[in-house]
């Protein structure tokens, strides 16, 4: 009974830190920070990138680290370094400012990237819960929901003070989180002689993916239904922009589409077995389609299909992820998590300026129709051909 109690303690301040970690108060106004500092589209879209590469030169190495040391280890590290950059950040003027502040911010992200998931996974496995993981994550991105719902609604007070504010506001969130992790019980580690070494991990992993058809076919998936998708979410406020909301209204508006994805994303496990073997289906089909409404026909009333971007990004990466960890043993599962997060970024990396100059010089409505089409391409190969990765 008091290892019960314990370990529902242990997921509740699991809960917590993803809140604090996740509060993002620049949501609401981060395209009209840089835009106010003379950042075109594109550079905004490439200081993406940067961040981007910044986890990417590490997020093989961070995985293994996690897998090696430790995963709360590697989560109090990321938390610390997102505190430092996003503070600095908040207090930077110019483009190469910022691409320190993003690469700060893009280390610290690789130390947590797939060491959250898969500390939670282990945490679970060891008390015979592992079967409650896509249910416990789930809730666990639904509360990311609502920490950025929190996060847009202060946000747009903090903001209307001072558009920097918000990024220093933001770092000291993430600090609360970092000292909330600090109480996270350890996990049993493998006996050192049982252990691979740090560099076998990595190699270990990615012969792991090549080897075994459905892991690599969840990894290209992954990596490039989340890397195409996530940089629309920078499209968000630029958009409203051009239907004339006005600015004031944002931090509403974002807040109420962060509870409304909190409550699918809660809802995963429901939605995957709605949905059953056309899943990934489903979702690229729904991502054209709201592109191509988006961009032809922009309207008030078409702009809510914009949280259904928000909404499958961390839907798409709990249902992989949970297909990801039956699949793969618990010394390797942050190093898998983090192969698939760095493919995925390489994509970011490359597709974030493209989209950024398009949109600089045909508009947003072209950008939206066009990669419409990019998408239906690259997500329609991989639909035809899952069953051939089984």
């Amino acid at each position: 009974m008091e290892h019960g109690v314990k370990t529902l303690s242990s997921i509740r301040r699991y809960y917590l830190f993803q809140f604090f970690h996740n509060i993002a108060f620049f949501s609401p106004v981060i395209v009209l920070f840089w835009q106010a500092n003379g950042l075109s589209m594109t550079q905004i879209m490439l200081l993406q990138s940067i961040y981007s590469l910044g986890i990417v030169i590490l997020e093989l190495p961070t995985g293994a680290f996690a897998d090696y040391f430790g995963k709360k280890k590697s989560l109090m590290i990321g938390s610390l370094l997102w505190t430092i950059g996003l503070i600095g950040y908040g207090f930077s003027h110019t483009f190469w400012q910022f691409a320190i502040g993003e690469l700060m911010v893009g280390v610290g992200s690789a130390f947590i990237s797939g060491a959250d998931r898969a500390y939670i996974h282990e945490l679970l496995k060891e008390i015979g819960r592992e079967k409650e993981f896509m249910k416990v994550e789930g809730k666990a991105r639904g509360v990311i929901q609502i920490a950025q719902a929190v996060g847009n609604l202060v946000g747009g007070l903090i903001g209307s003070i001072s558009l920097g504010l918000t990024l220093i506001a933001t770092g000291l969130s993430t600090f609360i989180g970092y000292l909330v992790g600090v109480s996270f019980p350890g996990i049993k580690k493998e006996p050192k002689k049982g252990r691979s070494s740090y560099f076998q991990i990595i190699k270990e992993s990615i012969v792991l993916v090549k080897k075994n058809n459905r892991l690599l076919w969840l990894t290209l998936f992954f990596a490039t239904f989340n890397g195409l998708v996530w940089p629309l979410i920078f499209y968000s406020q630029p958009y409203l922009q051009m239907l004339g909301v006005p600015v004031y209204f944002f931090g509403l508006i974002f807040a109420g589409f962060n509870l409304i994805s909190a409550l699918g994303s809660a809802h995963t496990l429901q939605f995957e077995k709605l949905t059953n073997n056309w899943t990934f289906f489903i979702m690229s089909l729904t991502i054209v389609a709201s592109l191509l409404l988006l961009g032809l026909f922009p309207s008030i009333y078409i702009f809510p299909l914009t949280l259904i971007f928000l909404m499958f990004v961390f839907m798409n990466q709990t249902i992989i992820t949970d297909q990801v960890l039956k699949i793969v043993p618990s010394n390797k599962a942050t190093t898998i998590l983090s192969f698939q997060s760095l493919v995925r970024r390489v994509l970011y990396a490359v597709v974030g300026p493209i989209l950024g100059m398009v949109t600089d010089n045909f508009g947003i409505q072209n950008a939206l129709v066009s990669y419409a089409f990019v998408a239906l391409f690259f997500l329609g190969i991989l639909v035809i051909t899952e069953k051939r990765f089984v």
